[in-house]
């Protein structure tokens, strides 16, 4: 995938949205996905649960995994395209066919730190 930078920012003005995330669902039962953000200078996000959290509701909604109709656990995969690969844990609550509340999980590392200094 080679996603058009320009387009999507043009796109991102017209739908008043700022990233666009790309998945598909592993025969794992695990998702792959891509996040992309150029409106708002994230070219890629190697990994970020504020893609994977909505795609949790999304999936229970539209059925796209098995769950028991109370919760869906999946793995969502992304970063291997930048060689940063990472995983976060979605797990989704169900009432009634939809998500009532979404949680993630995952494990970070410190890529750089630097000092903020105000006034």
């Amino acid at each position: 995938m080679r996603p058009d930078s320009a387009a999507l920012s043009a796109i991102s003005r017209d739908i008043g949205c700022n990233g666009f995330y790309p998945f598909v669902v592993r025969d794992d039962a695990s998702t792959e996905g891509r996040m992309f953000a150029p409106a708002i200078g994230i070219a890629e996000d190697p990994v970020t649960g504020n893609a994977n959290g909505p795609l949790g509701a999304y999936i229970a909604r539209h059925g796209l995994l098995p769950h028991d109709g109370r919760r869906l656990s999946f793995d969502g995969h992304q970063g291997r395209v930048l060689r940063r690969d990472g995983v976060v844990r979605v797990m989704v609550e169900i009432e009634e066919g939809e998500a009532i509340s979404v949680a993630i999980a995952g494990d970070a590392v410190q890529l750089f730190s630097a000092d903020l200094r105000v006034g």
